[in-house]
């Protein structure tokens, strides 16, 4: 029992793998109970496989080639960034923008300066007479306050808000002189006195931009993020392999996001470029088969 008899018809084939190194008196013997197989082909068709391997990329369990997973990885964290740094540029408060400036044009500002007569020939003028009036207006031309200069022909208003004040100095024979300024702007205000009839009207005001830095700021906080959003389409469509054109121009778009200056930009570049490793795993860019 247990023991198998072999049959007389049975009959007996042996494989032989040869090289085609094998002595070519071995390749020629006539035995045809014997089948050959040359490893070249062997070799031939392995290397097929790992060529089709290489090409197809590796993969995590049957999953994603990892080539790809890495690369949406990159994408995602570089598009993130700049969706961060978005959101913080339409958030961010322009007090913060100009620091200490803003703050300190909110507490009240003294108006101060000096009054000097015109130079005549060069000989007589440049004098700082003492005792000039001169008068605080608002806007519209009302009296707020009055003051004489001293010895030195110096003038002050002190504690005056953050609003358009007129300086005017008036006297006999000489053409009346007005300022237009905002308190804080100007540090010291040089007024000549020149002999003459008439008003000498010069607005110093300075022209303000901040509206339109804010206005500009919100509009590029709003395209950083439009281009983050684009990022994350780059990493989908990696994800789902149909079109490599279209996932690497939506990861260029997204480097215009710009998160953490370089460091968003950079991760975005690295995952086009393992998807231009990865080209040939796109259905648009494989090859047919034959």
């Amino acid at each position: 029992m247990g023991e198998h008899h072999m049959d007389e018809d049975d009959e007996i084939i042996e494989v032989r793998v040869v090289d085609e190194f094998d002595d070519l008196e071995a390749e020629l013997d006539d035995d045809s109970d014997e089948i050959r197989i040359d490893s070249s082909d062997i070799r031939e068709e392995a290397s097929e496989v790992a060529i089709r391997a290489i090409h197809d990329g590796l993969e995590f369990s049957g999953g994603l080639p990892t080539v790809r997973r890495i690369a949406i990885v990159l994408i995602i964290a570089g598009s993130l960034l700049g969706l961060w740094f978005g959101v913080l540029s339409i958030a961010a408060d322009p007090s913060d923008i100009l620091g200490d400036d803003s703050q300190s044009m909110e507490t009240d500002q003294t108006i101060s300066g000096l009054i000097v007569t015109e130079i005549m020939n060069n000989e007589t003028g440049g004098e700082t007479p003492e005792g000039v009036e001169v008068r605080l207006l608002d806007e519209s031309g009302g009296l707020i306050d009055r003051a004489f200069t001293d010895q030195d022909g110096r003038f002050q208003f002190p504690d005056q808000p953050i609003e358009a004040r007129i300086i005017e100095v008036q006297s006999d024979g000489n053409i009346t002189e007005r300022r237009i300024l905002v308190p804080g702007e100007v540090s010291q205000l040089t007024i000549t006195i020149r002999s003459g009839s008439g008003i000498n009207e010069v607005d110093l005001r300075l022209v303000s931009n901040l509206e339109d830095s804010v206005a500009l700021g919100t509009v590029i906080a709003f395209f950083t993020v439009f281009s983050a959003s684009l990022g994350f389409g780059g990493a989908m469509e990696t994800q789902r392999g149909n079109s490599y054109r279209r996932a690497q121009w939506l990861a260029g778009l997204a480097l215009f996001s710009r998160g953490g200056v370089f460091i968003g930009p950079g991760l975005i570049l690295g995952g086009m470029a393992l998807n231009r490793l990865a080209k040939q795993q796109f259905s648009d860019q494989s090859e047919p088969e034959e």
